[in-house]
């Protein structure tokens, strides 16, 4: 159904109008051309499985693109990284820190050595960030998103980089899941949140910049670039996560249906 993902309701409330889109799209666009449905032999076509689903999904589609972009409220509380005091983390899977508030900061288990290397290598060694933390699900900087079939869903971005002209929230993420649709849809999010969080005056006594970025990094391109320093993986970051995010909305534009 186009109001469900699978058991769970999404927008219940416009049935109606959605049946109204339903009509109008395979009436006049999905075949087209105008088709009379109330000729029972043109029905039969619409009992078939596979014109089924692919008739629910892209109506979603086209509703959910509809409803845009989440717009975020400059409103919230401020938080200290030190109001979590302590981080259970195994000594294996940790390294020692000295731009961080805490003595160890950890990195997945399964895969984690891109986080390891990027903290070692990059944030740790850059005269150009003041401090820095792996953000842990404790620390709540939460942004809400929403997943392809439009249920509300918090993301939690992997770090919070601090410099001397902006606050950074970097993702790392594995080349193969640069095209996930999940991991695209966080990033359009996270940059939309960014630029409200951008507007959000600092409390009094706060040394930190209020200006805030979102950048995603694939660990091809940070091993394609080893031995820089974060100044020099900004604009790179930046390039990147705007080609992806272009490209996603483009392919996600093309396929979807013209209800006018």
């Amino acid at each position: 159904m186009v109001a469900e993902a699978g058991k769970t309701p999404i927008l219940s409330g416009h049935l109606s109008e959605i049946a109204q889109l339903l009509d109008l799209y395979v009436t006049r666009h999905l075949f087209g051309e105008q088709i009379d449905f109330n000729e029972s032999r043109n029905c039969q076509v619409l009992n078939y499985p596979i014109v089924f689903d692919f008739i629910t999904e892209e109506v979603r589609k086209a509703i959910l693109l509809e409803l845009g972009e989440l717009h975020y409220q400059p409103t919230g509380a401020w938080r200290k990284l030190s109001d979590v005091t302590r981080l259970l983390l195994r000594e294996r899977n940790s390294v020692e820190t000295w731009k961080t508030i805490y003595p160890r900061q950890s990195f997945a288990s399964k895969g984690g050595g891109f986080e390891r290397d990027f903290m070692g290598e990059v944030l740790e060694q850059s005269s150009e960030v003041a401090a820095y933390a792996k953000l842990d699900r404790r620390h709540a900087l939460l942004i809400p998103y929403r997943d392809e079939y439009g249920i509300l869903r918090d993301y939690e971005v992997d770090f919070i980089v601090d410099s001397p002209d902006k606050t950074y929230l970097v993702e790392t993420k594995a080349d193969k899941d640069l095209d996930d649709k999940t991991v695209l849809l966080k990033a359009k999010a996270a940059h939309a949140w960014r630029e409200t969080a951008s507007t959000v005056s600092l409390p009094e006594g706060t040394h930190q910049s209020s200006k805030w970025e979102y950048l995603l990094l694939s660990e091809g391109l940070f091993k394609s670039n080893r031995g820089l320093g974060f100044e020099v993986f900004v604009p790179i970051c930046r390039e990147q996560r705007d080609r992806m995010i272009e490209r996603f909305d483009r392919t996600v534009r093309k396929r979807l249906p013209e209800f006018s």
